[in-house]
Order: C-alpha cells, then sequence, then structure tokens
C-alpha cells in the first residue's frame, strides 16, 4: 500500500483551492484522486487585492468545513505538519516570501499560477529551490488540458511546429502588472507549443488587451492576443510542417491533468516543466511589459 501523501496549502484566496482539495480529500468525487490529501491549511490574503480578501473567508470555511481540513495561524506550521505543499496564494508577489519557508523544510512545491509577480522574486525562488535542494515547479492548468497536449505530443498532427497563434483572458490587476495577473495562460499555451527559446518580442497593450509578436532563436515565431472583452475563450492556431490546426480549448474537466501530475512530482517524478523554462516566461512577461511597441530581447 502506498502511504498518504500529507499535503499543505497556504493561500486560500483563490477557487483552485477548494477545486483541488475536492479531488484529493472527497472520494465521491468522480476525479477523485487516491494516496494523497490536504490535511493543514494557512488562510493567508492579500488586503489590497480585492478578489483575495473578498473570497479567503468563504474558501477557508469550505475547506475546514467539508473537508476536513485543519487551518492553521502560520506557513510555518503548515510546513512542519506536511510532506509537500501547494502554495495557492492568488497574488504572485507572496510567493517568494512564503516559499522561503518551504525551501528552508525542503519540501516539494508546487506554486499555482503566477509562479510570481516579478522576474527578480522569479530568479530569487529558482535560487532557493536550488540551494536548499527543494524541488519546486510551476504551472498554468491549460498547459495540460488534452486539446493542448494532443498537438504537443502527437507529431503526426500538424508535423514539427513552426508558427502558434494563441489567444486567452488577459484581465488585469495592478499590484500583478501585465501579463502575471491572467494572461499568464496564454503564455503558458505558447511555451507548451513552442518550448523555449524566445529571443525577443514586441508588445502593445490597449484597454482592449494586449497583442504580441514573439521570435525564437531557431526563426520560429509566435504571436498571442490577450483580451478584456466579454468572451473568455482560450484557442490556438498551429501551423506546423504537416497542415494547420485550430480549435477553442475544452475546459471540461481542466483541474484533473494538473492535480495529477503535481501529486506524481510529490512522489518523485521529474517535474512536468522544467524550472528553467517557467524562468524564461517570467522573462517573457517582463520583456512584454518593458517592450512599449519595440522589439525587446529576454533577459533571464
Amino acid at each position: 500500500m502506498v502511504d498518504e501523501i500529507k499535503v499543505g496549502m497556504i493561500g486560500l484566496d483563490t477557487s483552485h483551492t477548494v477545486a483541488f482539495t475536492k479531488m484529493l480529500n472527497d472520494p465521491e468525487n468522480p476525479n477523485y484522486i487516491p494516496d494523497a490529501r490536504v490535511t493543514v491549511a494557512v488562510p493567508t490574503f492579500s488586503e489590497d487585492v480585492d478578489s483575495s480578501v473578498s473570497r479567503v473567508e468563504g474558501f477557508t470555511q469550505q475547506l475546514r468545513d467539508d473537508y476536513n481540513v485543519k487551518i492553521v495561524d502560520t506557513v510555518e506550521e503548515v510546513c512542519e505538519e506536511t510532506d509537500a505543499i501547494l502554495l495557492e496564494s492568488v497574488d504572485g508577489r507572496r510567493h517568494l516570501p512564503e516559499y522561503r519557508h518551504v525551501a528552508k523544510k525542503g519540501l516539494p512545491c508546487f506554486i499555482d499560477k503566477p509562479f510570481t509577480a516579478s522576474l527578480d522574486d522569479a530568479k530569487e525562488i529558482v535560487r532557493l529551490s536550488q540551494e536548499n535542494s527543494a524541488r519546486v515547479f510551476s504551472s498554468s492548468s491549460l498547459r495540460m488540458v488534452p486539446d493542448v497536449r494532443n498537438i504537443k505530443d502527437n507529431p503526426e498532427m500538424v508535423g514539427e511546429i513552426e508558427r502558434v497563434h494563441v489567444f486567452s483572458p488577459a484581465s488585469q490587476e495592478s499590484t500583478n502588472p501585465g501579463l502575471f495577473w491572467y494572461g499568464v495562460h496564454g503564455v503558458e499555451i505558447i511555451y507548451t507549443l513552442m518550448g523555449a527559446g524566445c529571443d525577443s518580442l514586441m508588445a502593445v497593450s490597449e484597454d482592449s488587451g494586449d497583442s504580441i509578436i514573439a521570435k525564437w532563436k531557431d526563426g520560429r515565431t509566435a504571436t498571442y492576443s490577450g483580451t478584456r472583452l466579454t468572451r473568455h475563450d482560450y484557442g490556438l492556431v498551429v501551423h506546423g510542417t504537416k497542415g494547420t490546426k485550430a480549435l477553442v480549448c475544452n475546459l471540461k474537466d481542466i483541474y484533473v491533468p494538473l492535480v495529477k501530475s503535481v501529486i506524481e512530482f510529490f512522489r518523485g517524478a521529474k517535474p512536468p516543466v522544467p524550472v528553467e523554462t517557467t524562468l524564461e516566461m517570467m522573462a517573457f512577461i517582463q520583456a512584454a511589459l518593458d517592450s512599449n511597441g519595440e522589439f525587446v530581447e529576454l533577459e533571464i
């Protein structure tokens, strides 16, 4: 029998906390994942982010009352009582200070999107992870939805990928500027399909959304449209050596592949997203902030 992993959760101000806990703590859930359980959590939140402060109380109550999760006062207590960490704080600014305690204990950790709200913070998390031999990875759920993975994992579908266009919602939050807040989902899709190796990009941000043209070192290109309009679709167009594929992503059971991969990672599997790739994505988002309509190089 496999020993049950005691999972600690940091940050209870995003709907992911309830969605993930349902899969791990409720055997009646159709997407139940056995052998791992959220046992303890700390309800950290950000007073200057409305979507954080307005939701933390309700999510905390759900975890405590519906899923028998012990609620504690500090990140340190969570780290002392668990085998692995889900760092779920919706505000990317909190990830570095909260991760310091996780790294010090050497615990494996999944950091939910956004990895951070700045490139400098991302670099420091990677440094702490390496210094403390603490395994870490981050990913958007969009990276692992079947519609995206099928194109990436089945070369016969379009052949070698030459060019991609991705669109996604890109709502804004001033404390997590640019694509760090929500457009990161679209950036994750781009990197799933293209892989690392972006050299430079040009970005324009308007009230209605964001537009990016990005060049890879091997000559391939990617474009991105982040919308702040009424619709909230995620989708892509992929051009390959054998054909073209266009689709709007099916978001049914969107969190299942992600949570399964997280638990496999906690059990020792290779991280599905190398932290070096995540660091480049943060550099991509920072370059988009710095572009102002001109091509700029990524700096990592």
